[in-house]
């Protein structure tokens, strides 16, 4: 159980390798982050998600979310909601 941390509408996701150089920038339009630098955010760049699809081809930790549905859960979700991840 985490709460959420804030809410950006755009933003740079940028990760980092072990020797603090950058390894990629992906633009999003919508970031919730809740643990660190993980989050949930609009991926544009899957065309298919949930089902087994994590076990070959996952996130750096986040939860990606179709395009289309990420604005509806951004206008929901506030900061300090409770968010829940299970097994």
């Amino acid at each position: 159980v985490w709460r959420l941390k804030d809410k950006a509408s755009p933003f740079t996701l940028v990760g980092k390798k072990p020797d603090g150089s950058i390894d990629y920038e992906e633009p999003v339009n919508y970031w919730m982050p809740f643990n660190g630098g993980i989050g949930l955010h609009d991926a544009s760049w899957r065309s298919k998600f949930g089902g087994t699809l994590y076990q070959t081809g996952g996130s750096h930790g986040c939860i990606n979310l179709p395009p289309q549905k990420a604005p509806a859960l951004y206008d929901l979700v506030y900061k300090g909601i409770p968010v829940l991840c299970t097994p």
